[in-house]
C-alpha cells in the first residue's frame, strides 16, 4: 500500500542514524528510576537481555536488530506524542482487536495503526491514503471498501479493519514473512516483489524506499514498548471488550449500533 504514514513517523524516518536523547526515564527496577540526560543513548546489558527475551514472546517474531533498538530510543525521546497516540488507541482497540483475533492473525497487529495513522481514523496523507489503516482508494476498493463521491468506507473503523485483515492475510500468504508482508503493506506488493524477489527483508531492505525500510523496525519497536510499558515509563491503554447495544427498533430505515466502551465512551455505527 503506497502511502505516507503519519507526520510523527515521517519525522522518524529522518532519524535513521542513532539518535541522542534529551531526556528519558528508564526504570532499572520497581524501586529505582534512572534518568538519562542529553547524550548518546545506549541500553545496558540487562536491558539488552530484557529486549531479547521479550522479543521471543510475540506471535510475530521480533528480531534482535539495531534498527529496532534505534526506534525504541526514538519513541522514548517522543513519549508525549506516543502517549497521545495511545490515548486515541483506547477508543478503537476494543473495536479492532476482536476482528484481528477472529481472523487468526497475530494479535500484535492491533498496534499497526500507531505507525499507520497515529490511531486517527480521520487521517489523510498527502498521497491520498486515508483512515485508521491508511488505504489508498484502489487497494480499498480491491478489498471490498466503497470509495466514491458519496461514501468513503476507509473512515469506517470496523469495515476498514476487516479489509486490512484480508489484505494482511494475502500479503503474509504471498511472502511467508511478516517483515516482507509489512513492507508490502507500506509500499505495495509489487514494490516488494520486484525489489526484493522475496528474499529476507533485513538482507534486501536497502533496495526498498526509505519510508518502507524504516516502517518495519518502527513497528517492531512499538511492539517491544507495549509489551512492558512500565519498563520504559510509558502509559499504554488496557484493551477492553466493547459492548454493542442494538438500537435498530429506535431508528428509521437504518440499523444503528452503539458501541459502549468500559470508560463510558459511546461510538455510533450506522449500517
Amino acid at each position: 500500500m503506497k502511502k505516507k504514514i503519519s507526520l510523527f513517523v515521517a519525522c522518524c524516518l529522518l532519524c535513521s542514524c542513532t539518535p541522542t536523547i534529551k531526556q528519558a526515564v528508564m526504570p532499572k527496577s520497581r524501586d529505582s528510576i534512572q534518568l538519562v540526560k542529553k547524550g548518546s543513548f545506549t541500553f545496558s546489558e540487562e536491558e539488552e537481555k530484557f529486549i531479547y527475551q521479550e522479543a521471543k514472546n510475540f506471535g510475530i517474531p521480533v528480531p534482535d536488530r539495531e534498527e529496532i533498538k534505534r526506534y525504541v530510543w526514538y519513541f522514548l525521546q517522543n513519549k508525549q506524542y506516543l502517549e497521545r497516540t495511545f490515548q486515541r488507541a483506547e477508543y478503537y482497540l476494543p473495536l479492532i482487536k476482536p476482528i484481528i483475533e477472529k481472523s487468526g492473525l497475530p494479535s500484535e497487529l492491533v498496534w499497526l495503526p500507531v505507525i499507520e495513522s497515529g490511531f486517527n481514523p480521520l487521517a489523510v496523507s498527502r498521497s491520498g491514503a486515508a483512515g485508521l489503516w491508511q488505504f489508498i482508494p484502489s487497494t480499498a476498493r480491491r478489498y471490498g471498501l466503497r470509495v466514491d463521491d458519496q461514501v468513503d468506507e476507509r473512515f469506517d473503523v470496523i469495515k476498514s479493519t476487516e479489509a486490512a485483515v484480508r489484505y494482511l492475510k494475502d500479503l503474509y500468504n504471498m511472502f511467508g514473512s511478516w517483515e516482507l508482508a509489512l513492507a508490502a503493506y507500506n509500499c505495495g506488493e509489487n514494490c516488494v516483489k520486484t525489489r526484493t524477489a522475496g528474499v529476507d527483508f533485513w538482507i534486501t531492505k536497502d533496495t526498498l524506499p526509505i519510508e518502507t525500510r524504516n516502517y518495519v523496525p518502527a513497528f517492531f519497536a512499538v511492539l517491544l514498548l507495549v509489551r512492558d510499558p512500565t519498563k520504559y515509563g510509558i502509559s499504554v491503554p488496557e484493551v477492553k471488550q466493547a459492548k454493542a447495544e442494538d438500537t435498530s427498533a429506535n431508528t428509521v430505515n437504518r440499523s444503528t449500533k452503539i458501541i459502549t466502551l468500559d470508560n463510558g465512551t459511546k461510538i455510533i455505527i450506522k449500517e
